[in-house]
């Protein structure tokens, strides 16, 4: 595997654990002073290694993905990205 791709999946490797954090942080620290502040500083952190995870493995892994997502989320996506969506033929 290419060092880029290795990369580009621990970023969103990373992405999920942090997504995770994001969610279950205000239960965890429930009685803390700063939890807005440490809830948000997940949140951003967790975008950062989301957006660059996804620029950095490119248009052929979000066509990929897209491929076992519903075909209205599928086409927002595309359009989103501007990819053209790939069409398998069988011959």
């Amino acid at each position: 595997m290419e060092l880029k791709k290795i990369v580009g999946f621990v970023l969103l490797g990373l992405a999920v654990v942090t997504f995770f954090l994001y969610l279950s942080l205000p239960f965890i620290l429930s009685g803390s002073n700063k939890i807005i502040l440490l809830t948000a500083s997940v949140y951003l952190l967790n975008k950062v290694f989301f957006y660059s995870s996804i620029y950095i493995l490119g248009k052929q892994f979000i066509s990929k993905v897209g491929k076992y997502l519903p075909k209205w989320i599928e086409r927002r996506l595309l359009k989103l990205f501007k990819i053209q969506p790939v069409v398998e033929t069988n011959i």
